[in-house]
């Protein structure tokens, strides 16, 4: 279904992340200029912007417009939730493409973050997307997953650290890092271990096992049932079908109401290689490849996996449950 169209409406704050890299004096500036210095709120950790948040609702913002990547979203939009009992209703959610990956972005069509705050306080039609997200250890985010591509993430993050300040900075960030981090330091890593034991149960409404292009197909699996038990290389949950750089990783995610997308892959480390173009257009199928419409599920591990959030990495976990979170969240996107 595609999102309706909105005239902008009210006014809007705007919270960078001042630790982000593309957060620069000179985008700040700009951006105070687009929208009037009092609505743009510049912050260096949690609780200033917890801080910030609040004064947005003090003010009945209609959206506040959050930038610095999709871990800045998603600290925005579980800061939000927070003050849910407080307030009488919640503003919508901008998103504003100043991260490396940018997943959340890529989906919702933003563009050049000061054009993008321009158009809305001109009221130029946007869109929303009211979305359930993805919910766990009591944290709310549009992708999540364990395995490989939690190890790539790590992997990339020490490389950036070690690279820090050295000729080869630049090339170590971004999308070329990632490549070499995954290429150079996971898939070597995991070329000689077999793929641990996962076993996926289902905890929530019947869950559905999906076809190539969205049908489910099979009998529904009932609260208790087990959907998979065996080894795998990843399995990840989302409601937005985007990964960072456009790889649409969940293309299910948004086609059925009140359900995730549950993915699970059974690759050695090369066919994950060789199948990552399939993987990034959105037609990964075949031998391997197991989706599910789910509500809610719980994944236990033979031994502990990498786990990231949102594109966050957050340690390593031997159990992890998979739902979707109470409340909907209403995110700005561009016509």
């Amino acid at each position: 279904m595609l999102p309706a169209h909105h005239p902008s409406d009210g006014r809007f704050g705007v919270i960078l992340n001042a630790n982000a890299g593309r957060v620069t004096r000179f985008l700040a500036q700009r951006v105070r200029w687009a929208v009037g210095d009092e609505h743009v709120f510049l912050t260096e950790s949690q609780e200033h912007a917890d801080r910030a948040l609040r004064t947005c609702l003090e003010r009945d913002y209609s959206a506040v417009f959050a930038g610095g990547g999709d871990g800045t979203i998603v600290d925005t939009i579980n800061a939000l939730e927070r003050y849910r009992p407080e307030v009488e209703r919640l503003p919508a959610v901008g998103v504003l493409r100043l991260g490396t990956g940018n997943a959340l972005a890529h989906w919702l069509g933003a563009s050049w973050p000061v054009m993008d705050l321009h158009r809305f306080k001109s009221g130029a039609l946007t869109t929303r997307q009211s979305i359930r997200m993805v919910a766990s250890e009591g944290t709310i985010f549009p992708f999540g997953g364990l395995g490989h591509d939690a190890a790539i993430l790590n992997h990339y993050y020490e490389l950036k650290k070690k690279m820090q300040g050295t000729a080869l900075q630049s090339l170590c960030s971004g999308l070329s890092g990632y490549l070499i981090a995954g290429f150079g330091k996971t898939l070597p890593t995991y070329l000689s271990r077999p793929n641990p034991i996962m076993r996926v149960v289902n905890v929530g409404a019947p869950a559905r096992r999906i076809r190539p292009g969205g049908e489910p197909f099979g009998p529904g699996v009932a609260a208790g049932g087990t959907l998979y038990e065996g080894p795998a290389c990843f399995i990840g949950a989302a409601t937005t079908p985007l990964l960072g750089y456009g790889l649409k990783f969940f293309p299910y995610a948004t086609t059925r109401p009140n359900r995730l997308h549950l993915r699970l892959l059974d690759f050695t480390p090369w066919e994950c290689a060789v199948k990552l173009p399939a993987a990034w257009k959105g037609t990964l199928s075949g031998e391997g490849v197991f989706d599910w419409y789910a509500e809610r599920v719980r994944v236990t591990f033979e031994s502990a996996l990498p786990y990231q959030m949102g594109g966050d990495p957050k340690g390593y976990r031997t159990e992890v449950t998979f739902g979707l979170s109470e409340h909907p969240v209403t995110l700005i996107g561009q016509a």
